[in-house]
C-alpha cells in the first residue's frame, strides 16, 4: 500500500505503538463512524471488561470495512474514546493483539498508523467503556 509513517527524530519518540501521521496517495479514503462494543442487537458486549470490549469493536471495524471493501490493514488513522485513560493504557499491547495487520507483535512497531486517545466523561451507549473510529485507504480507486 502506497503510504508512509511519519514519525520525525526531532519529536518525541515513544515506545507505544504511535506515530505523528500517515501520507497515503492516490485511491480512496473510508472514514468509519465511532465503532462502539455492541453486538448485532445492539447489546452491549463486556460490561465492565475494557478488553472484551476492544476485542468487539474491533470486530464491529473489521465488518464495516469488509462491507467498503477493506481490511483492517488498509487503516492509516485511529481515533479512541475512553472514560477509562488509565485502563486503555495499561492494555498497551492492545493494538497488537487486535490489529496485528498494523502494529506486528510488538508495541513498538515503526510502521504504526497514526492515532489519538480522548478522555471523555461518558460515552454514548450503555456500559461502554471504549468507541474507536477509523480512517481507511484504499490505494488504487
Amino acid at each position: 500500500m502506497p503510504r508512509k509513517i511519519i514519525r520525525p527524530k526531532e519529536l518525541w519518540q515513544t515506545n507505544l505503538p504511535y506515530s505523528y501521521g500517515t501520507i497515503v496517495k492516490g485511491g480512496a479514503l473510508i472514514f468509519l463512524a465511532g465503532a462502539i462494543a455492541v453486538d448485532k442487537n445492539g447489546n452491549t458486549v463486556g460490561k465492565g471488561d475494557m478488553k472484551a470490549q476492544i476485542r468487539q469493536v474491533v470486530e464491529n471495524i473489521r465488518i464495516a470495512l469488509k462491507e467498503a471493501g477493506a481490511t483492517l490493514k488498509d487503516v492509516v488513522n485511529m481515533r479512541i474514546y475512553t472514560p477509562d485513560v488509565d485502563g486503555i493504557l495499561k492494555l498497551k499491547d492492545w493494538r497488537c493483539e487486535n490489529f496485528p495487520e498494523l502494529w506486528g507483535s510488538s508495541a513498538s512497531s515503526q510502521e504504526a498508523p497514526s492515532s489519538t486517545l480522548v478522555g471523555v466523561t461518558k460515552l454514548g451507549y450503555d456500559g461502554g467503556l471504549v468507541e474507536i473510529e477509523v480512517v481507511a485507504h484504499l490505494p488504487g480507486l
